[in-house]
């Protein structure tokens, strides 16, 4: 898993969600760029799609076709059939209304500075649609949400009831996502937002997921209790080469953690800079800081977990820090049975020097 991931100009979309059942209807709902859009489709006439089943299919209505291919995804158990019923009812739904879910909508609360606010990109609104295809053309037309197929909750971190199973540091400060901005976001999905922000003028950086359940046994959730450990063993700032925990994102009125900041590090990945290029002293420094700050981690207990290259940012200053505390392993870096081990964290180490001494060969020879 990587912190930085490159975003493009294309639309952003996501299959999130798929509610079928016995042919009275069915909805897709998937995230297109900023916004959570959510389209029901429901038998031409108004109960079941059995009706017509029997028909050849160039005659029989578009709709209930739909219907019954999301449902019959829904129990699929198949993955690239799976993948096809979706891809081909997704591509109906944004034929008929790329052009509705491109507009874009206000948002109340959303901090209007240098970007949107996080709480509108890890709870964004829905916008609610019917595709109606009485024949082989579709339209989609906006309808309220009580007339949807499936009333979806906008902010599914919002219980009451939930108690939180983290380690917590108690003393770390704590923000809502309403006051954190987000300046360039790397990852989106389904309620979870990896991204640069500024919180009250300060640059840093956040992982966050807004889901039932918190964080607890997610990646999201090891890393902010690794970052938590690090800063208990290293309470000075740069004193070990991880970007330091700066806070915890919880939810305004259930205080369920939502994900943490971080210090933010300028610079960019080792698997982006090209070896041959920098220098043997420059090399040999990463060399030495990667493994000291690895085996100061082990020194306390403390696993970096999915050690490679482009878990490794290289600032400014040409100094090398390592990020992404989350766990997981990454196939031709560290083998499945040591993940999340310091024998995996030694593999992973072994490789990445082999990767930096490469460079010498290469120089040598120009």
């Amino acid at each position: 898993m990587s912190d930085l991931a490159e975003t493009d100009t294309m639309d952003d979309i996501a299959v999130t969600q798929l509610h079928g059942g016995n042919g009275s209807g069915a909805d897709m709902v998937f995230m297109f760029n900023d916004n959570q859009i959510s389209v029901s489709i429901f038998p031409s006439n108004g109960s079941s799609t059995k009706d017509t089943r029997q028909m050849e299919p160039k005659d029989r209505p578009l709709q209930d076709r739909l219907v019954d291919l999301i449902s019959r995804a829904t129990t699929c158990q198949d993955d690239d059939e799976y993948d096809r019923l979706e891809d081909e009812v997704l591509g109906v739904i944004l034929d008929a209304g790329r052009h509705l879910f491109s507009r874009p909508i206000s948002s109340q609360g959303a901090v209007a500075q240098n970007g949107q606010s996080l709480n509108h990109l890890l709870f964004p609104p829905f916008l609610y649609f019917r595709l109606e295809a009485p024949a082989s053309h579709a339209s989609i037309v906006p309808i309220n949400p009580a007339e949807a197929n499936t009333i979806l909750t906008i902010d599914p971190a919002l219980d009451p009831g939930f108690e939180e199973e983290l380690e917590i540091c108690q003393d770390i400060p704590r923000y809502i996502p309403e006051e954190i901005v987000v300046t360039k976001s790397f990852v989106r999905g389904a309620n979870t937002v990896t991204a640069a922000v500024q919180v009250r003028g300060r640059d840093m950086f956040c992982k966050s997921r807004g889901q039932p359940g918190g964080l607890f046994g997610t990646g999201e959730g090891r890393e902010l209790e690794c970052l938590g450990e690090i800063l208990k063993a290293f309470p000075q700032p740069n004193t070990i080469q991880v970007p330091q925990l700066l806070g915890y994102i919880h939810h305004k009125d259930t205080k369920q953690i939502l994900g943490f900041l971080r210090q933010w590090v300028p610079g960019r990945r080792l698997s982006d800079v090209d070896i041959t290029t920098a220098t043997v002293e420059k090399r040999q420094k990463w060399s030495v800081q990667i493994s000291e700050t690895i085996k100061c981690l082990h020194e306390h207990g403390l696993v970096w977990g999915d050690g490679k290259s482009s878990n490794i940012i290289i600032d400014e200053q040409d100094n090398a820090w390592l990020i992404d505390f989350g766990g997981g392993f990454t196939e031709g870096w560290v083998d499945e049975e040591l993940a999340e081990t310091k024998k995996g964290d030694e593999q992973a180490l072994a490789k990445i020097v082999e990767l930096l001494s490469e460079g010498n060969d290469a120089s040598s020879s120009l």
